[in-house]
């Protein structure tokens, strides 16, 4: 596989490399054949509904953020939140190609420190991840082949104007907490469903103890049903894809939930 990008990579340049990725994983998408890797994706039928305002940070090349703008239809809103430049760029000719006009894209970053961030992409085996774009401070350890500083925004301050604010997936490679400590007033006057990776067990209980005071319980997608997760288990969890869901959700997902 690695082989094949690097081919296609020299063919075709990373901007036509980055569109062609785009515009397939929303073709193969419709036929389900990406599989489980993308559970979560095909999921989120069952959450979402037409109207509802969902915020997609971490958004890269639109996989969530194209499912979400469908399922909430025109009365809808997701804000899709996408720092990297090249990203970014990608994801905006691919709303304009499907004539998309109830996103809003942002490029900003969220989960640093400071007004700014230094934000890169890592060389892993010798290649260039663009999946694996970060903020360099917080990942040190890392080869950097490519970087960019970005405006750092809070939570509480993009979303302050929002009506309402139904459902965050948040992927940002580490960053996850910070993410939601800087919007803990959002999530008390709106109560979202979150959606987030997290592949630390600390960084698991760290984000379920700040928002368990707002009514949020875990749980863990498995064959098509939510799960309630043990937080505090030292058993290595199914997915690194977590749901925390306020109590007035769980009685409408109830159908769905295994104790």
């Amino acid at each position: 596989m690695n082989r094949i990008r690097q081919i296609l990579l020299s063919i075709l340049g990373e901007k036509r490399y980055l569109a062609l990725l785009a515009d397939a994983f929303q073709k193969i998408y419709k036929t389900e054949l990406p599989g489980k890797e993308y559970q979560d994706v095909y999921f989120l039928k069952e959450i979402i509904r037409e109207g509802y305002y969902c915020a997609d940070i971490g958004a890269h090349l639109g996989y969530y953020t194209c499912e979400l703008s469908r399922l909430i239809k025109s009365s809808g809103k997701v804000i899709a939140i996408e720092p990297m430049s090249k990203f970014n760029n990608t994801l905006k000719n691919l709303l304009n190609k499907k004539n998309i006009d109830n996103v809003e894209l942002l490029q900003v970053a969220m989960g640093g420190e400071g007004e700014f961030v230094e934000m890169g992409i890592p060389k892993v085996n010798r290649m260039k991840k663009f999946a694996y774009a970060r903020v360099m401070k917080s990942n040190t350890h890392l080869e950097y082949v490519e970087s960019e500083k970005i405006k750092n925004e809070t939570g509480d301050h993009l979303f302050k104007n929002l009506p309402r604010l139904d459902f965050i997936k948040c992927d940002v490679e580490g960053l996850e907490v910070p993410v939601f400590a800087s919007m803990m007033k959002t999530l008390e006057k709106h109560h979202p469903v979150l959606l987030c990776e997290l592949a630390d067990d600390n960084e698991r209980i760290k984000l379920f103890e700040m928002i368990a005071p707002l009514g949020y319980q875990a749980y863990i997608l498995h064959d098509k049903r939510l799960h309630l997760l043990e937080v505090y288990s030292s058993k290595k969890a199914i997915s690194h894809n977590h749901y925390f869901i306020p109590e007035q959700f769980e009685k409408r997902l109830k159908h769905l939930i295994t104790p």
